[in-house]
């Protein structure tokens, strides 16, 4: 058995020795080979240089340096394209996920389930859960974390989901496969400042419900016509009133509310079609999810690792794509 154990840090200088520590404690008690995918997003601290002395220290660890910031989602899809392990698991550089943890995800992993998930126990479940299970076609475990393991099968299908906008709790719990969930008590972070902002968080959820529903176009469409309902029976009135001699009101308020009522609609519908048309302008330039400026490979890939490769690609262009993320020197021999 083989297990990927992929972390996506941003400016986590301070928490990568202990994690690192905590981290080999555990796989130490695991049967099978280990690798670290640990995925530098772009950090302005020493992350990425304490990650590459870890890299000289334990041949086990491979380092993925981004050219920028390009996001926690990003990273996260980053280290699942670069694991290789028959299973994955994903986790947070903060040590807020209990990295023991593992060894009961593993446990189920064994019993069948192909997803094993984290979620906070004695929390209630936020709003925002509540609104996003409410218009998306999937339903997202509450209080779920980024704290997970997972198939290589569901691996390989999540990897064969190309979206830019991407909301990965959402297009996990959208594949489906066996899961089953564990609860765990969250921790403080061990050092350093939370990194994920109130702007990301909104912006995570407003790509939580416009990737997965079209409820927004549905809700812009009943304003629509509520508005043109509202505006027939005002219509009516009017008529009415003038053929019974009712005295109506005259000046600019009543006016000035239909207008600014009316207004307002519109231009909540064009912002919602202007959402929809922003994506799609950003799914039709193909730009690439993320840009790596540095791969370190772990040095404990070696020929028995690209054998395993050769034998599960059969193809051998397809052969070299696959070690080539692997281990570039190897890709060139072959």
């Amino acid at each position: 058995m083989r297990l990927s154990i992929v972390v996506p840090c941003y400016n986590e200088a301070a928490n990568i020795d202990e994690l690192y520590r905590q981290l080999d404690h555990v796989a130490a008690r695991i049967e099978g080979l280990v690798e670290f995918v640990f995925v530098d997003d772009g950090s302005r601290d020493a992350t990425c240089e304490k990650l590459k002395e870890l890299a000289v220290k334990d041949p086990r660890v491979r380092v993925i340096s981004f050219s920028r910031n390009f996001g926690h989602q990003a990273a996260l899809s980053a280290g699942m394209d670069y694991a290789t392990g028959d299973a994955v698991v994903v986790m947070d550089a903060d040590l807020q996920h209990p990295p023991e943890m593992i060894l009961q995800f593993l446990e189920k992993w064994r019993e069948g389930y192909e997803l094993v998930y984290a979620y906070r126990e004695g929390v209630k479940p936020r709003w925002g859960y509540r609104i996003i299970n409410a218009l998306m076609k999937v339903r997202i475990p509450p209080e779920a974390a980024d704290f997970r393991l997972m198939d290589r099968r569901l691996v390989d299908a999540f990897k064969s989901m190309p979206e830019r906008a991407r909301f990965i709790r959402g297009m996990i719990s959208w594949l489906g496969f066996r899961q089953i969930g564990l609860g765990y008590q969250q921790r403080e972070r061990f050092a350093g400042e939370r990194a994920y902002t109130l702007r990301q968080t909104v912006r995570m959820a407003v790509n939580a419900v416009l990737a997965f529903s079209s409820m927004p176009l549905r809700v812009a469409a009943v304003m629509g016509i509520c508005t043109l309902v509202l505006g027939f029976l005002y219509a009516v009135y009017v008529l009415y009133a003038y053929v019974a001699g009712i005295p109506m009101e005259k000046g600019w308020a009543s006016l000035l509310i239909a207008i600014l009522f009316l207004g307002g609609v519109q231009l909540l519908c064009l912002g919602l079609i202007a959402e929809y048309i922003g994506r799609i302008f950003d799914e039709v330039k193909q730009r690439p999810l993320y840009v790596v400026r540095e791969h370190v490979p772990p040095r404990a890939l070696g020929s028995a690792q690209v054998q395993e490769v050769t034998h599960r690609n059969g193809a051998d262009g397809q052969t070299r794509e696959a070690v080539r993320l692997q281990n570039p020197d190897e890709a060139e021999r072959l």
